[in-house]
């Protein structure tokens, strides 16, 4: 890898772990400004509770995964000056969009807005934000679009760069649902309907993130795919292709405002997405079975956790009520199964080629037991608490805990989170920790 790969592979990687640290630090402050006493000191008002929730949500699901995929990017991008300008670009916008999007939240301004898939601050400087950081990734994904035209029959660069056309869907998205909605709609369901189709299309990229992270991590763990190159190759441009049909939808599918359209995209991952992690997922599944089974190896528990909790958590979709905690339970788990992949990918691949190595302490198996295994209890807790009858995105007293059933489920919830966050600490620390340092060893 050139130095000017190696440093752009480097500047992504902190951008996504950084995004993971500074949703951290918003928790830490979203507790405080709950904790009696202590929120007096603070220079915020009443209402920064929920401007951090909401930005703490973007950082840690959307720009980490987004950013992810621009390291990814850097690995899958064919040699030449204009993809390395691209990519060059790409970086500093998607970090210019990060800062700018965090002035609400720290300045306490906007009305926070909890809509589905990508919540916001209803403020034109985080709109500007999110917007000028996903022209940023918008530039990463552009030079993967000759990988696709060179037909390559590497299935990890094949599947990379149908994430790439997969984010260029999702961001085609918002942007005709933006220039569709009509001017004067209510600012709530503006958002609501914004990032509702293109949100759908994102969970078929986070699905093709964590495919790709099973693809290489099989390879680096047992020496082989988890599948025939061909069939991996067509699982990844299945997801595309579906992805690709979703503007159409803004074309074919009636008032942008109305129900039908909505339920299309509900129902564009009822049929795109289950198959493709389906054929890789049971892949995966024999490689681990076959073994060697390596429990304190970083890339076997990041495909094992990742397998088990995104299985779940899939298999928990087919069960969803209509506005409880099983809707989160779902998505906590799939998504904690995405998380575990990234976080595998990070360890296992990118801090190896920047000469950073994670080191074969304690502490790095230790983050992936305590991740994965908290985010399945915490989906537990809440799939219980909602088939309780638990309303979703309610707290306090609003939740209706009247049933001591209902207060196991939500405290088993509360467990959960406590392991998970400490998972999550110990990988940021240690990312971060390798990311600033001095590169340990030369790759080229």
């Amino acid at each position: 890898m050139s130095p000017g790969r190696r440093a752009e592979l480097r500047g992504w990687a902190l951008l996504a772990v950084g995004s993971l640290a500074v949703a951290g630090a918003l928790a830490l402050l979203l507790g405080l400004s709950r904790t009696p006493k202590v929120q007096d000191w603070l220079p915020w008002g009443p209402h920064f509770f929920y401007r951090a929730l909401v930005t703490h949500v973007t950082l840690s699901l959307t720009v980490w995964f987004l950013a992810g995929l621009g390291a990814l990017s850097v690995l899958a991008a064919t040699a030449g000056a204009w993809a390395d300008r691209l990519g060059r670009l790409g970086l500093g916008l998607g970090s210019l969009g990060v800062v700018i999007l965090l002035i609400p939240a720290l300045a306490d301004q906007g009305e926070p807005s909890l809509n589905n898939y990508v919540p916001v601050v209803s403020h034109p400087l985080f709109y500007v934000g999110l917007g000028i950081h996903a022209l940023g990734v918008a530039l990463a994904c552009l030079r993967l679009l000759p990988v696709l035209l060179a037909r390559p029959r590497q299935p990890v660069v094949f599947g990379i760069a149908c994430g790439g056309v997969v984010t260029l869907a999702a961001l085609a998205c918002f942007g005709i649902a933006w220039v569709l909605i009509p001017a004067g709609t209510d600012p709530d369901l503006f958002n609501e309907r914004v990032f509702w189709g293109g949100g759908h299309v994102l969970q078929l990229l986070n699905t093709l993130i964590l495919m790709v992270a099973w693809q290489i991590l099989c390879e680096r763990e047992f020496g082989a795919p988890p599948v025939a190159p061909v069939l991996a190759n067509a699982c990844f441009a299945a997801l595309a292709l579906f992805a690709l049909a979703s503007p159409l939808i803004y074309v074919l599918g009636g008032d942008v405002l109305g129900l039908a359209h909505r339920q299309i995209f509900t129902r564009l991952l009822w049929v795109g997405l289950p198959l493709p992690p389906l054929v890789l997922g049971l892949g995966t599944a024999l490689q681990l079975a076959r073994g060697p089974r390596d429990w304190r190896s970083p890339a076997f528990l990041a495909l094992a956790l990742s397998l088990v909790v995104f299985g779940i958590g899939g298999f928990a979709g087919f069960f969803l009520g209509v506005a409880d905690t099983r809707t989160p339970s779902h998505y906590h788990a799939v998504i904690g199964g995405v998380q575990l992949g990234l976080m595998g990918l990070v360890l296992v691949v990118i801090l190896p080629l920047l000469g950073r190595e994670a080191g074969k302490g304690r502490a790095v198996p230790l983050q992936f037991h305590l991740y994965g295994w908290g985010q399945l209890v915490h989906a537990l807790g809440f799939f219980l608490a909602g088939a309780a009858g638990v309303p979703r995105k309610t707290t306090g007293i609003d939740q209706g805990l009247d049933t001591l059933w209902k207060k196991v489920s939500m405290g088993v919830v509360g467990m959960g989170t406590g392991l998970a966050v400490l998972g999550g600490i110990i990988f940021v620390w240690m990312a971060l920790v390798r990311l600033l340092g001095r590169q340990e060893t030369r790759n080229e």
